[in-house]
């Protein structure tokens, strides 16, 4: 939940109206984001489920999911509405999604709005002050070789709340996101990076300026570069192949690790496209 609606749950009499305003089923639904990826020979399928199935297996109705679509700046490309069955899954390529096959890339997220029937179930889950859902789902890349990467969802995005009453939704949708810096805890051998890539993404509803960078063993900066992106924008950034050259001939340091300082919501971490030790390209999180 944000800091508005745990400070909510402190008060007593706003607790127990929030309980109820639950126990009707009005539970909040933060849409899970990803990136998504046409373009430089990679193509992207996304993933999902009808996951109320799985929770409510007595109660087997059809679920709708929307699918929208943003390019890097943040612009919507794409919606759609797709129906899902009961334990259904579907795989979407964005070509699909898309009106014309061009180069483009992004951000995607999805809700997968709970019909009528499970809504009434909901009252029924333990701790219900603290209920919030999400739409768990896939992506997958791969290029022309049928090399296939995946990634899980690991944030939302911030901007967008279903399911709630108009104030708890806004409220939650307007809360001001915490912004830490970040290091990954992944150390990449210098004389065996091929190609570097990193991915960066704003879930928040605010535009903002970060740096992406490069740190040595000794948490050393090498490398730099600032940015700014507007909410649900992204930016991708190839480390320059003369520069990985350079620090391979040049031995100075063995290992870096990646940082984003700050990421532009709690858990808003890159992700990381790279060819290592002679191998395929890879996509990774964080």
């Amino acid at each position: 939940m944000s800091v508005s609606i745990s400070s909510i749950s402190q008060i007593p009499l706003a607790k127990k109206t929030y309980t109820k305003i639950l126990e009707y089923g009005f539970v909040p639904r933060r849409p899970f984001a990803h990136y998504f990826m046409n373009t430089d020979g990679i193509r992207s399928r996304i993933h999902l489920q009808n996951y109320y199935s799985i929770f409510f297996p007595d109660t087997l109705v059809d679920a709708e999911a929307t699918i929208w679509l943003h390019d890097m700046s943040g612009k919507l490309i794409s919606t759609t509405k797709k129906k899902l069955k009961p334990f259904g899954q579907i795989y979407l390529e964005l070509n699909d999604l898309l009106s014309d096959e061009g180069e483009t890339e992004g951000m995607v997220y999805v809700d997968l709005k709970p019909p009528s029937e499970i809504r009434e179930l909901l009252k029924n889950i333990p701790r219900i002050i603290e209920n919030e859902s999400s739409t768990p789902f896939w992506v997958s890349y791969h290029d022309e070789n049928e090399n296939y990467m995946y990634v899980h969802s690991i944030e939302s995005y911030r901007a967008k709340v279903f399911g709630a009453i108009w104030p708890v939704r806004k409220l939650m949708e307007r809360a001001v996101p915490n912004r830490p810096a970040w290091q990954s805890w992944r150390l990449l051998d210098v004389q065996l990076l091929d190609e570097l890539q990193i991915i960066v993404m704003n879930h928040s509803h605010l535009p903002g300026v970060s740096s992406a960078k490069l740190l040595d063993e000794n948490s050393e900066v090498v490398w730099n570069e600032e940015f700014h992106l507007e909410p649900r924008a992204a930016k991708r950034i190839k480390i320059p192949s003369e520069l990985i050259s350079r620090w391979k001939g040049e031995g100075n340091f063995s290992l870096v690790r990646i940082g984003v300082d700050p990421l532009f919501t709690s858990n808003g971490k890159p992700y990381v496209l790279l060819k290592y030790g002679g191998g395929p390209q890879s996509i990774h999180h964080g």
